[in-house]
């Protein structure tokens, strides 16, 4: 899959979202990198000589913020050559898109990872 059709899947993913959450997804970029860099790949605990991540949640998620005002807006960064060097086809880039992109707001709106697990995510 090439970058632009990428771009367009998380688009779509971006598009999906109930209007509730969406409503919030202002106060979020989300970008697209072709790869995450070794110390964003650190930060979350990894080998960035063994491990890569498919995306990235940078901030302060929804239900710990006080007063927003002065503070930089979240980013969730969603890795191009990760995910498409994990797949063995565009159906399963699509999905592993879709999963991805939703993993990373779930950590926007507090969400974490063993909840993420418990949930199949």
């Amino acid at each position: 899959m090439d970058r632009k059709e990428f771009t367009r899947v998380v688009r779509e993913v971006l598009q999906s979202l109930p209007e509730e959450f969406a409503a919030h997804m202002a106060h979020a970029e989300v970008v697209i990198d072709d790869d995450p860099s070794a110390e964003q790949i650190r930060s979350v605990g990894l080998d960035p000589g063994r491990d890569t991540l498919f995306g990235l949640y940078e901030g302060v998620p929804l239900p710990e913020r006080g007063d927003a005002a002065g503070t930089l807006p979240d980013k969730i960064s969603i890795f191009y050559r990760p995910i498409v060097d994990a797949c063995a086809s565009p159906a399963e880039i699509r999905e592993e898109i879709r999963i991805t992109v939703l993993h990373e707001i779930a950590h926007f709106f507090g969400i974490d990872d063993g909840d993420l697990d418990d949930w199949g995510y």
